[in-house]
Parts: C-alpha cells; sequence; structure tokens
C-alpha cells in the first residue's frame, strides 16, 4: 500500500523532532519565478507591485468558506471559475475574457504550482486535464492579472496564478486533519425523489503533514492528503491521493539546495450534463454513468541557490533549476455523450479511453543582480530549455464485439528554448520605476501520426517558429501611499497538440495586454486598487464555437477594496466589467457569418465579489460570495435554448457562503481546531454548457452543503 512511505517518513518525523531546531526562513523551490513572498494584501511586494495583484492568504483561504482552490479563486477580479464538479479536481478558469469556451481546460493562463508550470504540457497542451494539487496542501495562492514579468513564458496575456504550497517551517510540526462535506438534495425535503438519504451523499478530505528543521542545515516535510467519497450528483464517487515530499539542505550562508518529488492520482465519475426535462426532475442525478476521469502525476524538482555581493552596492542570487513531470491523464466517454435525445442514459454502443501522457524536462538557470547608487537597478537574466513527449491515443472498446482499436494514435517530440531579460530602472528614491523586458522563444515540434492501423505508413510533421515578446512596466509615486502603474506585454499561445499538422498555417495565437491604473494604500487598515485592462488577440481559436481563427478585443474594469476598519475585521470587496468581443467578422463551424460585436462565450460582463473575516478571541466568522451575471454559451450569442440544447443564454447566479471557525484546545505547541461552514446557504440553482466532456445540455453547478472540519496540530 501506498501509506507505507508516509508512515516510515512520520515515524522518523517523531523521532528527530526531539532535535535542537535552529532557525532557517525557507523558500519553496521556483523554476520560471521569484519567491513570491506575499502573504496577504498589506505585504510591501504587493503595495509596490505596478500592476494588479491579488493574494489570497492562508488566513483568508482557509476561514471564509472555501471548499476548494476553485472555491478561493471566485474572489478574484478578473477571473471567473465555473465549478462543475465541487471538488475541484478539474478546475474550469477563465482569465478577463477569455478561456470561457475552446476545450473548457482552462486554457488562457499561465497557472504554477509553486513556481513551476502545472500544465501537462507547458507549451503544446495547456489544459487542466490533470490538476495536481490538493486544497488541504495550499499555503496561498498569488495573482498577477497584468504586468506580468517576460520571465514567465508564453500564455501570460490574462495573468498568471501561482498556486504555493506550504513551507517546510522553522521548527518540527505534525498536522492531521480531517473535513467532512455533505451535499444537500435537490428537493425541498430530507429525501431524494428516489427514497436515498442525504447522509450517502459525503465527501471525506484527510490530511496528514510532519516536518521541519532537523538541525541547521537540513530540513524535510512530508505531506499526504486523500480526498474520497461522492460528491453532489449521484453516482459521483470520487478519489485522489496526493503525496508531497520537500527538503532544504543549507550548505552554507550563501548557498542552498532545495527539491521535491510529488505523487498525484485521481479518478472521478463524470455525471456530465442532463437535458431541461431531467435537469428540472432533479438536477443532481447521473444519466450518463459510463462517464469518468483519472490520471496519474508524477513530478520533480531541484534548485540551486547562490547569494553573492551586497545588494546595496552590487550583488544578490543566482538559480540554477531542473523540473520534470510524467503525467497521465484519461477522459473516458460514451458514444451518447454529444446528445441529450430520448435514451441518451442507456447503456451504450461503446465508450472510448482519450489517453494523453506527457514527459516534461526544464531546465532554468537564473541571475537576479541589484546595482545601487543614485539609479538602483533590479536585472533579471535568465534561460529555460524543455523538452515535451506526448502520446495520445484513443482506445474505443465496441460492447457489441468486444474489441478495442486504437485508430489514431500519435507522438510529438518538442523542445523549446527561451532567453529572457529585464531591468528595473529606480529613480528618485522609488519616486517612478521603469521596467522594459524582452523574451525571446524558439519552438520546435515534431508529430508522428502512427497509421499502422489504417495498414498505411507513419507520417510525421515539423514545424519551427520564433516568438519575440517585449514588456514594459512604469510606476510613478505622486504622494507617499499612492502608486500609479501602466503596463503593456505581448504574449501568445502557441501551437496545440491538435493544430501540429503542417507548416502551411500560422497556428500561434497573439496577444497584446494593455493595462493602467492605480493603488492606495493608507495605514494598514486601506487597500483600494482600481484599473483599466483591454486585451487584443490576433488568431484567437475557439475550435468548437468558429470555424477560423478570430480578431477579438476584451475591455474592462476592476475595482478592488481592502478595509479593515478595527484590528479584528477585514472586508474585501470588488467588482469586475469585462467586455469580451469580437474584433472582425468570421464564418463559425456551420459556415454563417459571426458579426463584429457578439460577445465571447462564457464571458459574465459583471462580477462582483465580497468576503470578510472577524476575529474574536479564539473564534473566527467569515463569508463569502460571488455574482457572475447572464453569459452566452455560443459565438452567435443565442438567448433561447434549440431543440439539441447545445446552444442558450446561461443565468446569473449570486452565491453565499460561511464559516465559523475555533481553537478548541491548547496546550504549548499542540492544538485543536475546526470548523464549521455551509456553502451555497441560499441554495442557488444554475448550470453550465459546453464545458470538458459535455458539449450539450445543462451542467448542473453545485447546491447546499455543509462541511465539517477538525485539526489536530502536535
Amino acid at each position: 500500500m501506498k501509506l507505507k512511505p508516509i508512515a516510515i517518513i512520520c515515524s522518523l518525523a517523531f523521532l528527530l523532532q526531539a532535535e535542537d531546531i535552529k532557525d532557517f526562513t525557507l523558500q519553496k523551490i521556483e523554476a520560471s519565478a521569484e519567491k513570491v513572498p506575499s502573504e496577504n494584501w498589506r505585504s510591501e511586494d504587493v503595495k509596490d507591485f505596478t500592476g494588479s495583484r491579488t493574494v489570497i492568504s492562508n488566513k483568508q483561504l482557509k476561514e471564509t468558506a472555501n471548499q476548494s482552490i476553485d472555491e478561493a479563486l471566485q474572489n478574484v477580479t478578473g477571473v471567473q471559475v465555473r465549478d462543475y464538479s465541487g471538488t475541484g479536481i478539474l478546475p474550469k478558469i477563465s482569465f478577463r475574457g477569455f478561456g470561457g469556451g475552446g476545450n473548457g481546460h482552462s486554457n488562457t493562463g499561465l497557472i504554477l504550482l509553486d513556481g513551476i508550470p502545472i500544465y501537462g504540457g507547458p507549451y503544446s497542451n495547456l489544459e487542466l486535464a490533470i490538476f495536481p494539487v490538493t486544497f488541504q496542501a495550499v499555503d496561498r495562492i498569488d495573482v498577477i492579472k497584468g504586468g506580468s514579468s517576460v520571465q514567465y513564458g508564453p500564455n501570460t496575456f490574462g495573468g498568471v496564478i501561482n498556486i504555493i504550497t506550504k513551507e517546510i517551517p522553522e521548527q518540527w510540526e505534525n498536522q492531521v486533519a480531517e473535513r467532512v462535506t455533505f451535499w444537500g438534495k435537490d428537493t425541498g425535503s430530507f429525501f431524494r425523489k428516489n427514497g436515498e438519504p442525504v447522509a450517502n451523499n459525503m465527501l471525506f478530505d484527510t490530511y496528514l503533514k510532519t516536518g521541519g528543521m532537523i538541525n541547521e542545515h537540513f530540513g524535510i516535510q512530508a505531506q499526504a492528503n486523500y480526498v474520497g467519497g461522492q460528491s453532489f450528483r449521484e453516482n459521483s464517487g470520487t478519489s485522489v491521493q496526493n503525496y508531497m515530499l520537500d527538503a532544504i539542505y543549507k550548505i552554507n550562508a550563501d548557498n542552498n539546495i532545495k527539491m521535491y518529488y510529488q505523487y498525484y492520482s485521481y479518478f472521478a465519475k463524470d455525471p456530465g450534463s442532463l437535458s431541461t426535462e431531467d435537469y428540472k426532475a432533479d438536477r443532481f442525478q447521473n444519466k450518463r454513468p459510463y462517464n469518468s476521469d483519472d490520471g496519474v502525476a508524477k513530478r520533480f524538482g531541484v534548485s540551486y541557490h547562490n547569494d553573492f555581493g551586497d545588494v546595496d552596492k552590487i550583488g544578490g542570487n543566482f538559480t540554477l533549476t531542473y523540473f520534470t513531470h510524467d503525467m497521465t491523464r484519461n477522459f473516458t466517454i460514451s458514444d451518447k455523450y454529444n446528445s441529450i435525445a430520448a435514451g441518451y442514459g442507456a447503456f451504450p454502443a461503446y465508450v472510448t479511453d482519450n489517453v494523453r501522457r506527457f514527459v516534461v524536462n526544464g531546465i532554468e538557470p537564473k541571475l537576479n543582480l541589484m546595482i545601487g547608487g543614485a539609479m538602483k537597478q533590479h536585472i533579471i537574466l535568465g534561460a529555460r530549455f524543455l523538452t515535451e513527449d506526448i502520446y495520445g491515443h484513443g482506445y474505443k472498446t465496441d460492447f457489441k464485439t468486444e474489441g478495442v482499436t486504437d485508430p489514431k494514435p500519435y507522438v510529438l517530440h518538442n523542445n523549446y528554448t527561451a532567453f529572457y531579460l529585464s531591468d528595473e530602472l529606480n529613480f528618485l528614491d522609488g519616486l517612478f520605476t521603469i521596467t522594459p523586458g524582452l523574451r525571446y522563444e524558439l519552438l520546435n515540434y515534431t508529430k508522428t501520426n502512427q497509421n499502422k492501423a489504417q495498414n498505411k505508413e507513419d507520417t510525421t510533421a515539423h514545424r519551427l517558429d520564433n516568438q519575440f515578446n517585449p514588456a514594459i512596466n512604469i510606476g510613478y509615486k505622486p504622494i507617499k501611499n499612492l502608486l500609479v502603474y501602466a503596463n503593456y506585454q505581448r504574449s501568445f499561445i502557441p501551437p496545440q497538440t491538435g493544430d501540429i499538422n503542417g507548416t502551411s498555417t500560422n497556428y500561434n495565437q497573439n496577444f497584446q495586454t494593455l493595462e493602467g491604473g492605480g493603488r492606495y494604500f493608507l495605514n494598514d487598515s486601506l487597500s483600494f486598487n482600481a484599473n483599466y485592462f483591454a486585451i487584443f488577440a490576433d488568431n484567437y481559436r475557439q475550435a468548437k464555437y468558429i470555424k477560423d481563427p478570430i480578431s477579438a478585443l476584451s475591455q474592462g474594469v476592476e475595482l478592488e477594496l481592502y478595509y479593515s476598519p478595527i484590528e479584528n475585521l477585514t472586508l474585501h470587496a470588488a467588482y469586475t466589467f469585462t467586455d469580451a468581443r469580437v474584433a472582425k467578422t468570421k464564418k463559425d463551424a456551420n459556415n454563417k457569418e459571426v458579426e463584429k460585436g457578439k460577445m465571447l462565450p462564457y464571458v459574465s460582463p459583471h462580477q462582483f465579489v465580497f468576503d470578510a473575516l472577524y476575529t474574536l478571541g479564539k473564534t473566527s466568522f467569515g463569508i463569502s460570495s460571488y455574482y457572475y451575471s447572464p453569459a452566452y454559451s455560443d459565438i452567435a450569442n443565442t438567448k433561447a435554448e434549440n431543440s439539441t440544447e447545445s446552444v442558450g443564454k446561461l443565468p446569473w447566479y449570486w452565491v453565499w457562503n460561511a464559516q465559523v471557525s475555533r481553537t478548541l484546545w491548547k496546550s504549548g505547541r499542540q492544538s485543536i481546531s475546526g470548523s464549521l461552514a455551509m456553502n451555497n446557504i441560499f441554495n442557488m440553482k444554475y448550470y453550465f454548457r459546453g464545458i470538458g466532456t459535455s458539449p450539450v445540455g445543462r451542467q448542473p453547478a453545485p447546491g447546499r452543503s455543509v462541511s465539517v472540519y477538525v485539526s489536530y496540530n502536535f
């Protein structure tokens, strides 16, 4: 069993915690970004950042009724999340008007886990078909939506989300935690219409952690997270295992080596969509019992870090990072997944396992150089070499013949080389800063279609490309507490797996992002950020909505306020207006004209969030809410559902959550804490359409749930 390694590590942990433990500050490994020390909205690096930036702190994350990473990201301006699973295993995230449609797997924003790209294929398969992170392992989330540095890579035009896991503590710590979620039913009564009690739909989340500094040179931490049970839909069995091991070796005061290893696996039933009739009868039923998702991720990384010189004169640090992962994901879908016609829940004629395997290796040296003097400079110089080996299969199982075929397997062997340079020039002791930057990418693709099943020879296509991506950030402080900023960046989405069939067509999707705004900060009690953004997209692909790539423009306004009127109360409110439209007339998938000015699918123009956290002694009270205005589910902006239910306007919704948390017992370093949360308090009824493997019908969103959490720390 997989529990044995964890048990051995935990046993060693208890023996080692008696050691004399020195004081250390430990940092996570990051490949393509500097360590983000931000802990909350009061952090200096947030106040001085020349762009829009939101940090979801550990306290906000854990005490404002967040069930998952999906739920937490609902409180970020410019980020829209369509939560259809309730468990957070396959998040559907869009940024500033882009990414709501397409394949529905969060493909228009860069998402990092401790600074490492989390996508199966960081260049050629930008989707979260496997999401190797669990909520209880997360410490905080840092979201940059504008002014993303050129050091991050492609796909940054909408924003960058860095999910930061729990760091190795200074002293040895152990934690055992359990969370149980009880899902409500569709009817107002305690029992379902089929007689199954509410208690049958329970989701268990077990978390174990042990780690700390063993001596002044070496530290280690092991985490294990198990999620199992049912989500809010009938027959929605879910099983997740997440094992993480972090270590640090501090050679001396200026040199250290850090590493991580992770094993993650998941399996989940995918109830998918319902017809309107079935949705109205019981929106939580499962009429697609033969669909499921599963995957495995093995991730490893090691980083060498060296500090040198005097940063007040000339000094900085150098890092050399290697990271790799081997991820396999599978979507099992039946032949009836694309229809809600009568009998769509019947036993299928065949099912197809859509298997993808991603083997990635990356190495990245990076230099941070600080130069003092009258004009201070911060120079970042780095490079990345990354390879992707991708294997695609579509195993079709015919239940009548009992035969299994794999008609179109393929293999990709891609490599990418990047160089980047930025220089922050600081004038008049921080009154004015300007940061020009440039990233150059070399893209090299090789795709082989394996045609043996068709009695044909294999075919191979090559593709070479390069991209120049400039950026500039400007900051100005007219008064002490006010920062005014403006930034520009060019970014791109490289050719994706399905596009790499030849060299005659330019499949790069190009984006130019402009942002301007300001942040006012007053006495650790008030922070207000207001900004305008505009994203110009060229060759933007939304394959299932429109025949050809389009030009599009998304622009909007984001307002965000943190206010702490008294010491133990923090209020957070934000509003986003997003206007994302087709910029030029094109033809859709049915060869019909799509007029200029049509809204992009899955964009709610108005988004409002509010959360509050109040602490009274050992007890804290948290609430959170988010509002989404109606959105279209197709590029033609069709309002009414058609007969096949493939189009139709999506409803507005406003979800409210609440949580009470308390330290139940504390003695020295030992403590027991607990919480009680209710999500979707008013049981708001809403749905999505066309996400992932459910192109038609209504995909229900989670209803009301109650979660009980207990944690023992020692």
